[in-house]
């Protein structure tokens, strides 16, 4: 583990959400109490009711947010990737994580302590007035969240989702100018847990879905018809937010090659 976060790195800290914006001098004084860490698939960050401690900021890797049923099983609320931090919603006095949070790749993280966290935010009111701003913008955004598919049909949920995720994780295929291939790998069983589906629903609408040609499989990578999935889904009276899809897909992608 780094207790030191080297100078050369500070541009990941100015142009990542909550801390674009930020000017140099607070972005060092930010770098000055972050600690880095890797951890390996399956490690658990967090669990639910443990008291939080910690701010996270994803450098590398994914992280899966969650929820454990009454029947035990992962109800997936968030899949987080490079450039998402995690746990500032939990830092008032005494509180305690609502989820789980645990390693689905190979993460590489910076972690700020709550105590240094909030030294920070009361050395600084810029600090303190980037981040909120930024943090309300994000819980606007997560209005049409993961959680907030259960509401559709099964097989509306499954296109919502899909389209989500390629907002969020998607990259161009190449040799085809309209299809998006997931750069995440998720089995069915990981589908199934983010929209509180059992797996075998989720295997038979897949394969509904490529033979309708809305998706297909290189390899593990799912590879979605974007055209095609977004028209069945308007087709079906869900509404697709193109642009605000296009603005996620094109903010992934310049976070992945900075």
């Amino acid at each position: 583990m780094k207790t030191h976060y080297p100078e050369e790195d500070e541009p990941f800290l100015r142009d990542t959400n909550p801390f674009d914006g930020l000017e140099c001098d607070a972005v060092r004084k930010l770098g000055e109490i972050v600690v880095e860490k890797r951890l390996e698939i399956g490690a658990t960050i967090f669990s639910a009711k443990e008291k939080a401690e910690y701010v996270y900021l994803i450098r590398e890797g994914r992280i899966k947010l969650f929820r454990i049923t009454e029947d035990g099983r992962e109800n997936v609320v968030a899949l987080l990737g490079p450039g998402d931090i995690f746990g500032e919603l939990t830092l008032g006095k005494d509180l305690t994580h609502s989820v789980f949070a645990r390693v689905f790749e190979p993460a590489w993280l910076c972690i700020l302590t709550r105590s240094g966290f909030f030294r920070l935010l009361a050395g600084d009111p810029q600090i303190a007035l980037t981040i909120v701003s930024n943090i309300g913008r994000r819980l606007a955004a997560q209005a049409c969240s993961i959680e907030n598919l259960s509401t559709y049909d099964v097989d509306l949920r499954l296109g919502k989702l899909l389209l989500f995720l390629a907002a969020e994780f998607g990259s161009a295929s190449a040799g085809k100018a309209d299809a998006v291939e997931l750069t995440v790998n998720l089995t069915h069983q990981d589908l199934a847990n983010m929209i509180a589906m059992c797996r075998q629903t989720i295997t038979s609408i897949i394969n509904r879905f490529k033979q309708a040609e809305l998706l297909r499989y290189n390899g593990k990578s799912l590879v979605l018809n974007l055209p095609r999935l977004k028209q069945y889904l308007a087709q079906h009276g869900m509404v697709v937010d193109s642009r605000k899809e296009r603005d996620m897909s094109l903010r992934r992608q310049s976070q992945t090659q900075e």
